[in-house]
Parts: C-alpha cells; sequence; structure tokens
C-alpha cells in the first residue's frame, strides 16, 4: 500500500467516468477541425487522454504498473501488456529512453527509492504538491485549450497553466528556469509547433524517476487531426542525460460533454500523504 497515496493522484488526472463519457461521444464520421478566424484551427475547449499514455505510464514511462500497485489499482497484467504495445517512447528500437550509462544508473537508484521513499527527494514532483512540470503535464491527464490572438494557453486540472506566444519572441535568459519552461509556437499547416526551454530540472517524467536535467530543450507537435481529435508528440533533447534526441506522443479526444467543468486537482493545506508514506516506508525498512 506504500504508493496508494500516489495511485490516487493519478487516477484523478484520468477520471473512469469522465473517459468513458468521452469515448461515447466519439462516434461517427470524423469532421474537420474548425479554422479560427485568424486562419489556424480552433481546438479551444476540453481535451482528455485517450491514447499511449495511461496509469502505468504515469508510474513508469518504460515499464509501466509494478505488480504491487496494479493489485491495488485492480489493473491486469493483461491491460499492462496491451497498453505497453503502443509504448509512448516511440523512435528508440526498443521503446526506452537513451540514457547515457550514467544517468540510467542514477536512474535505477532513483526508481529503487521511489518504491521504498526513505526522504522527500525520493518522490515525485506531483506527489508532493508540486506542479508536474514538462513535458509531463503535456502528455498524461485532461486540460483546457484557450486561444486568443497572438497566444494558446493550457490550462491542466493539476494546477499547472502553460502560456504559448505565437510572435516569435526570443526565449529569456538561460538561467530563469521555470516548471512549465517558455513555450514560443507557431503554425505549420494544422500542427502548432512549440519550441520550450527554460525548464527546470525538478519535474521527472513520471513516479519511478526517469528524469533530465535543467538543460532540457523541447519540440512539441500539437497536431488537430480533426475537430475532436488532437495528437500530441514532443522530441526530448537532453545532452547532459540522454544519448540522442527521443519522441513521447499521446492522443487526446474532445470532451463535449454539455456543461463539463474541469475541476481543479490539487493538495490542499494539512494534506499527509506524502509523510504518510515515508512513515510506511520506515516501517516497512526499520534501521
Amino acid at each position: 500500500m506504500l504508493r496508494a497515496a500516489i495511485v490516487g493522484v493519478i487516477l484523478a488526472l484520468a477520471p473512469p467516468a469522465l473517459t468513458v463519457a468521452i469515448a461515447g461521444q466519439q462516434s461517427g464520421a470524423a469532421k474537420p477541425p474548425v479554422r479560427a478566424a485568424s486562419g489556424p484551427p480552433d481546438f479551444q475547449g476540453y481535451w482528455q487522454g485517450s491514447g499511449y499514455a495511461t496509469v502505468d505510464e504515469a508510474y513508469d514511462l518504460e515499464n509501466g504498473m509494478p505488480e504491487s500497485e496494479r493489485i491495488i489499482t485492480g489493473r491486469s497484467a493483461e491491460t499492462t501488456r496491451t497498453k505497453r504495445a503502443d509504448a509512448i517512447v516511440i523512435d528508440t528500437p526498443d521503446r526506452k529512453i537513451p540514457y547515457q550509462p550514467w544517468a540510467l544508473a542514477l536512474r535505477n537508484e532513483l526508481a529503487k527509492a521511489a518504491y521504498a521513499p526513505t526522504k522527500l527527494e525520493d518522490i515525485d514532483s506531483l506527489t508532493r504538491c508540486f506542479q508536474m512540470g514538462v513535458p509531463r503535464q503535456s502528455f498524461l491527464g485532461g486540460f483546457q485549450i484557450v486561444q486568443v490572438p497572438g497566444y494558446v494557453f493550457i490550462v491542466h486540472g493539476n494546477g499547472g497553466a502553460r502560456t504559448i506566444s505565437l510572435d516569435g519572441r526570443p526565449h529569456p535568459d538561460p538561467k530563469i528556469k521555470l516548471w512549465a519552461g517558455d513555450s514560443v509556437g507557431h503554425w505549420e499547416g494544422n500542427t502548432l509547433v512549440v519550441d520550450v526551454t527554460n525548464i527546470n530540472e525538478h519535474g521527472w517524467y513520471d513516479v519511478a524517476g526517469n528524469f533530465h536535467s535543467r538543460d532540457l530543450h523541447l519540440v512539441e507537435r500539437w497536431t488537430v487531426v480533426n475537430a475532436n481529435l488532437l495528437r500530441y508528440e514532443v522530441l526530448n533533447d537532453d545532452p547532459k542525460v540522454f544519448t540522442k534526441p527521443w519522441v513521447l506522443r499521446n492522443e487526446y479526444k474532445r470532451n463535449t460533454e454539455e456543461g463539463f467543468e474541469q475541476w481543479e486537482n490539487s493538495c490542499f493545506e494539512g494534506e499527509r500523504g506524502v509523510q504518510l508514506m515515508l512513515n510506511a516506508a520506515k516501517r516497512a525498512n526499520p534501521q
């Protein structure tokens, strides 16, 4: 039960009832994307993950949810195997993150500690009530997109938000680091291409310690496939940690539920989940 608290947080990002409701509204022929008055596709609205990233990848981008946590959440091994066939790391032969040797060794240490944490640093930022950071918040869960002339805003249910400027402005000083980085985008047909820099090193890719450095550079491609389908791919480039750039992907379906409201999934004052996890780890591994 050590990481049951994390399970609750992750499951909250993709409520089953909402997922079922969205799936039921996507029947029939796909409509082309609606064009905004200024020319690019109008993809404002609420979107929910429907593709490759699942609760398994929220735990471990490469290996999915461990057996102990699958039992807690009631997810079968067969479900996990089916999902892993559509792994979200798409452009490496083994569907693994191309870590440098030293970084792979560190990731393995972080993963081991994440399932038996003894200090706060062993626990991922979202569980500790910070933000997820990019690109994690972009390929997991749901979000709202708002478009105004010159900007695209992405509002996430976990409290994170991004501003994507479309005027070609330069990025700020590289010494400035932010959870969501700095995003400058432009349209290429139906694809919003976003260059993201100035990312801090505190947001992991998942629960299990898959990490990047503060030099991570992202190139995101948000493709409006049709009025109700959005495809996301992101190129991850971090020469300090990876041997080469690599790509993550996911797909999102528009939520067309009448009157839908995106609820904020955030921590509250006095929340004790992290401390309970640390106490449980101490009891399981007394010194």
